[in-house]
């Protein structure tokens, strides 16, 4: 199979959620196969090599150059089976948030449809691999069907969610994942303002969990936590540049432990 760009630029702006300034990006077809952030000329590969940091999202870094919070949006990409793509940042260092989902990201994307490039699609064959951190948990077992299963477990009201996904499926993405939100408990926000991270965070691209509910209006899903946890997983993997065919198990983890294991996967199959 062919991989695939997008047909026409898309643009978007907003607050970045980490850095709270203005962002502005156009996503542009490519032929190049992969997709890549630029930034005044100069070009960040979306691999996992270039991850800089994970802590509350996903920057990445080349040549002196750090894109931030990339997983919303590379996510949509892949998620809506785009495997091409040039993002060119026009202002600010930060993917906008929009409303803390990837749903505006995969709703462009769809809207704008998609075209083969002459470079075939990569897939990387599961393994039984095992990565253990603590008590989280990514492992990958062959599987004719693509899929994941992501258990989390957080204290209440969110408790324990397990959901079985399809991966590389563009309808099931864009109806049932892009649009699950990114989440915080409310004592944990204190923390997060301290160490700097979250400006440009608020109930409009972020879902606050208190003792008894939420801050917001409404959950899009009752088990809306562990489908945007699915919804990172497959921005983060984006990162690996081929499709994975098999079926993962992901126990609390984060994105930490997403790309670490890439890595052991790199180390298994020299991806």
């Amino acid at each position: 199979m062919k991989k695939k760009t997008i047909s026409k630029e898309i643009f978007f702006e907003g607050i970045g959620l980490h850095t709270g300034e203005e962002a502005k990006l156009r996503i542009v077809p490519s032929e190049k196969g992969q997709i890549v952030f630029i930034k005044d000329h100069k070009e960040v590969l979306g691999h996992y090599k270039n991850v800089k940091d994970t802590m509350r999202g996903v920057v990445l870094e080349d040549k002196g150059l750090s894109i931030y919070t990339v997983e919303h949006l590379v996510s949509a990409l892949w998620g809506m089976e785009i495997d091409s793509a040039e993002i060119v940042l026009e202002k600010g260092y930060e993917v906008p948030a929009l409303d803390g989902s990837a749903l505006f990201f995969a709703e462009a994307i769809y809207n704008a449809g998609y075209v083969n490039i002459d470079k075939e699609i990569e897939y990387v064959e599961c393994d039984n691999i095992t990565l253990k951190m603590g008590d989280k948990e990514v492992s990958c077992t062959p599987s004719e069907t693509s899929q994941i299963t992501y258990f989390i477990d957080f204290p209440k009201p969110i408790g324990t969610q397990v959901l079985l996904a399809p991966l590389n499926n563009a309808s099931f993405y864009l109806e049932n994942i892009a649009p699950a939100r990114t989440f915080i408990f409310d004592f944990e926000v204190e923390e997060v303002k301290e160490m700097g991270i979250a400006k440009g965070g608020s109930l409009e691209n972020t879902v606050v969990f208190k003792k008894d509910g939420i801050y917001n209006e409404n959950l899009r899903f009752k088990d809306e936590p562990v489908r945007h946890k699915i919804l990172d997983f497959i921005g983060d993997t984006a990162l690996l540049g081929k499709r994975i065919k098999g079926s993962v198990l992901v126990k609390k983890a984060g994105h930490r432990e997403h790309i670490a294991f890439l890595k052991k996967m790199e180390e298994c199959h020299g991806v």
